[in-house]
């Protein structure tokens, strides 16, 4: 837990943090607006694919791999949602949801209806990235008949940590199997970006990225720092560490922070609504008492898992408060309000989410190491930590050769969007990478759901928009949360 003593110094690295911060790089001559030649020049053919703002999709090609063109080409969807601006328009504004693995085409649409400001300014623009349909699309043909899902990952048993790495081999084995598999990374993904770029005649890109989307919109903006013009990254990745120390470590740890000072601390508010008790000790005996049950009715990583989903976004805790509540009157219920479910808690079951995952950065193949690191996150973060033993990246056979380090060296200035107790991209992270690069940060204070921007927090929208529309270096901004669902205020 971050105690307002210990956020005092966070806060005032903030405010130091808009004074380092450097203008963006513009375009030399040197680098002309299409570097990529017929490719850069291929037609765009747009067809309306959406109503209520118009939108426009399309099919471009791409090479399949960037660093040899002989191996064929790909397709990348892109959608367009077109500025209502006139002469005002200033470019393109690239948008981007995370993953990886995610698509997102509608995520155009979804902005310029949401943020008609943004809209007046800018072509919005989507993309399905590659691996991911509608684009060409990494199936990994897992034969699902062959997964066991575990009952409980906390029992550290020699036949649990056996299953979750069989389990771990079936999904890495079948992925890296993938013909496509190899080519499917971060660092070609931002090369397709930089063609849709050229593609649509725009000198620069403006981006918005969220989550996976941060260390996408990192990746592309050190690559192409010269093109990189006004970038907004929300709920960010470390991107100066491990993909495992971001999706394993920090997710451990996020996850178990959120549940221990936000959650349990709200069902204890509501007693009178769902009766787990009063304070945050008696509700978590509760739990305690009430995922012994569901174990008995071999449930135990489902009740885990479904909990951490619930820790995305706040909105949905009535709801899944009242299944907590359901399950405690009979527990015989856990078979049907809770599925048996693949882990790790929340991954995509997409090819491309492990593949960039697998590919983006170094992971460990010693199976007894994955065994440690279950024991060790378990132990410290009970909630998901055991789960980091069905590491599919274990067994994926691919690394990327050309990695992107992005760092205060090679990268523009930007503005960061983080809340505080963000479980899938904790604080620590984007805070590490935000002094190491000298970005800026909108910072919400007692903020928890995953993903700030665009959400109905006046404050941060306003400064995020106000960055997108009017530029200037980007300056560092504190935010307060809205309240949790059913409460009164902002609780601390």
């Amino acid at each position: 837990m971050i105690s307002s003593r210990a956020l005092r110094p966070i806060l005032i690295g903030l405010s130091c943090l808009s004074v380092v911060v450097v203008a963006v790089p513009t375009a030399s001559a040197t680098q002309p607006v299409n570097p990529y030649g017929a490719l850069g020049a291929q037609p765009v053919d747009w067809q309306v694919c959406g109503q209520a703002p118009v939108t426009y999709c399309a099919d471009i090609t791409a090479p399949m791999d960037w660093y040899d063109l002989s191996k064929g080409t790909i397709s990348i969807h892109i959608t367009k949602v077109a500025s209502t601006g006139g002469a005002a328009r200033r470019g393109i504004l690239l948008v981007d949801p995370g993953g990886p693995g995610s698509d997102g085409s509608a995520l155009a649409a979804n902005t310029a209806k949401s943020e008609p400001e943004l809209l007046n300014a800018y072509d919005i623009i989507g993309f399905a990235p590659r691996g991911v349909a509608p684009s060409t699309a990494l199936d990994c043909d897992i034969d699902w008949s062959k997964y066991t899902p575990v009952a409980d990952e906390r029992d550290r048993s020699a036949a649990t940590t056996g299953q979750q790495l069989a389990d771990a081999r079936l999904v890495g084995q079948s992925c890296g199997a993938a013909p496509l598999a190899p080519y499917i990374t971060t660092d070609q993904t931002i090369r397709d970006m930089d063609l849709i770029r050229a593609v649509l005649g725009a000198p620069k890109v403006n981006y918005l990225g969220f989550s996976y989307g941060t260390w996408l919109g990192a990746w592309y903006a050190a690559a192409f720092e010269p093109r990189a013009d006004r970038f907004v990254l929300d709920s960010n990745m470390d991107w100066r560490r491990t993909i495992k120390d971001d999706y394993v470590d920090a997710w451990a740890q996020g996850f178990d922070r959120r549940f221990e000072v936000q959650f349990l601390p709200w069902l204890a508010r509501h007693d009178d609504l769902y009766g787990f008790g009063t304070t945050t000790d008696q509700v978590q005996a509760s739990l305690d008492a009430l995922r012994v049950a569901v174990a008995g009715q071999g449930r135990a990583s489902s009740l885990d898992v479904l909990q951490a989903q619930a820790l995305y976004n706040a909105s949905g805790w009535p709801q899944w408060a009242g299944v907590l509540k359901t399950l405690r009157a009979d527990p015989s219920q856990a078979t049907k309000l809770l599925p048996a479910v693949r882990v790790p808690t929340g991954k995509a079951a997409s090819g491309a989410y492990w593949a960039v995952t697998c590919a983006d950065t170094p992971w460990s193949h010693d199976p007894s190491y994955w065994v440690a690191e279950g024991d060790r996150l378990g132990a410290a973060y009970p909630l998901v930590g055991a789960e980091s033993t069905e590491e599919p990246c274990a067994f994926y056979p691919y690394t990327s050769q050309h990695p992107v380090l992005p760092g205060a060296d090679n990268l523009p200035a930007m503005l960061m969007v983080q809340d505080q107790y963000d479980p899938a991209t904790p604080l620590e992270g984007a805070l590490d990478a935000a002094r190491e690069s000298h970005q800026a940060m909108v910072f919400v204070q007692d903020g928890g759901n995953h993903i700030a921007y665009d959400t109905g927090n006046a404050c941060v929208d306003a400064h995020v928009n106000d960055y997108l529309l009017h530029g200037g270096a980007p300056t560092s901004a504190v935010c307060e949360a809205m309240p949790l669902p059913l409460d009164d205020r902002v609780y601390s």
